[in-house]
């Protein structure tokens, strides 16, 4: 990951050059039969890749003049191949944007202003809330459309809690969750997972009212000490997985998970991926919110842009583009398809529409994420540049803490210290 991003600024460097030596033959390559294509590009599991390909099959038999050209790959590889394609004047039409990476490709001019396509109604924003419109803009123009609202989540072994005789709360505490993991696994033998990456360092940070890269900025080791704390205690339970066996593992892909075989009985993950661990791990999910402290200053959920959807500022063809971001966001076949995969939709009517279709596990979901609207408080600012330099030495930390090769107040100490640093270069 800290490759990845030590070669962007470069990219996006050479992007600019090489876009305007491919725009002249920008046209040409976009026509295939007379019709026009369009590059999709996503990241996704198998079944977010075989529902998009049905919705894309749906909108070329409703729009025979457009051919639709599927690109994608999972969350590991996707970051470094749009940067590819980006700095070689080669973007595809249509992007999935991620809420944290959103500032930097739209301040090195990779994203359209799709402003002009909102105000004349090309994309019908009429059921749509303005605070949606507005996760996707900067200084008021719009640069990216979210596909729905989504929310960290804690998902469990349902099966397996209730054979514990255990009862998860909605949102426990830290202690709470040591404690449940430790019964479960005295009474299953099933072991605990914690998320020691960036997303609980979110948590940790606005458990205390602040914004984890704004504490890393100034140099501020408090909420991370924290963090690493909750790892290395977790770690040292008996009832937690080991770091030895969770290397074997892939908590960022699907079918890799370690929930997926048994290993543990909880994850950590985004409320719209629970269809896709659910089928991959063939079992029923409870789902709960991230872990606080008793003491925090105000609840740290938050809803986030599941992904957004943007258009190409290179693409010869963005009105067409944003047509099908119109019907793939607001249509009822689209969202009939997804049934809140790519979270729960955006457009309030077809969130109304689709509480009725959906079965018990869409349905826990639609109500999970409405039960974190009630405690949400206001989203963090996107993550920086440095964001992914420093999440690579986060994971990093927290591996060496589950071997025992690191404590806690080392780990912070260190980690806040170099996140500084790569903060003030960017």
């Amino acid at each position: 990951m800290s490759r990845r991003k030590s070669i962007l600024s470069l990219l996006f460097a050479l992007f600019l050059l090489c876009s305007l030596l491919s725009a002249g033959g920008a046209g040409e390559s976009a026509e295939s039969d007379g019709k026009t294509v369009l590059r999709f590009y996503w990241w996704g599991n198998q079944l977010r890749n075989d529902q998009t390909s049905q919705i894309i099959a749906l909108y070329e038999e409703l729009h025979p003049e457009i051919d639709i050209q599927p690109e994608f790959t999972d969350w590991a590889g996707y970051w470094d191949r749009l940067a590819a394609f980006t700095a070689g004047g080669n973007t595809p039409d249509i992007i999935t944007m991620a809420y944290t990476y959103y500032n930097q490709y739209q301040g090195n001019g990779v994203l359209a202003d799709l402003t002009p396509y909102i105000e004349d109604g090309t994309f019908d924003t009429s059921a749509i809330p303005e605070s949606i419109i507005e996760s996707g803009s900067t200084d008021g123009r719009c640069y990216a459309i979210s596909t729905g609202s989504n929310a960290l989540a804690m998902f469990y072994d349902k099966a397996l809690v209730e054979e514990a005789g255990v009862t998860v709360p909605l949102q426990p505490t830290f202690d709470e969750l040591l404690s449940i993991g430790e019964e479960i696994y005295e009474k299953t033998g099933v072991r605990t997972y914690f998320d020691g990456g960036i997303n609980m360092m979110h948590i940790a940070s606005r458990t205390n009212g602040n914004q984890v890269f704004n504490e890393l900025a100034d140099g501020y080791e408090g909420s991370m000490l924290e963090h690493f704390r909750n790892v290395e205690r977790f770690s040292k339970s008996p009832s937690a997985i080991p770091q030895d066996l969770l290397s074997e593992k892939d908590p960022n892909i699907v079918e890799m998970k370690p929930i997926v075989d048994g290993s543990v009985w909880n994850d950590f993950s985004w409320s719209n991926q629970a269809g896709a661990i659910a089928g991959a791990a063939g079992k029923e999910l409870g789902i709960a919110m991230y872990p606080t402290k008793s003491d925090a200053v105000q609840n740290p959920m938050y809803l986030m842009p599941s992904m957004l959807l943007s258009v190409a500022e290179s693409s010869p063809h963005k009105r067409e583009a944003v047509e099908f971001i119109n019907w793939f966001i607001n249509s009822e076949e689209a969202n009939e398809i997804m049934l809140g995969e790519r979270g729960i939709p955006i457009n309030t009517e077809i969130t109304e529409h689709l509480e009725s279709m959906v079965d018990e596990s869409n349905a826990a979901v639609f109500r999970y994420v409405s039960d974190v609207a009630q405690v949400a408080t206001a989203i963090d600012a996107p993550d920086p540049a440095a964001s992914y330099q420093i999440e690579a030495i986060a994971n990093t930390m927290s591996e060496s803490i589950r071997a025992g090769e690191l404590s806690a107040e080392d780990a912070a100490t260190a980690f806040v210290a170099r996140a500084e640093e790569l903060l003030a270069e960017q």
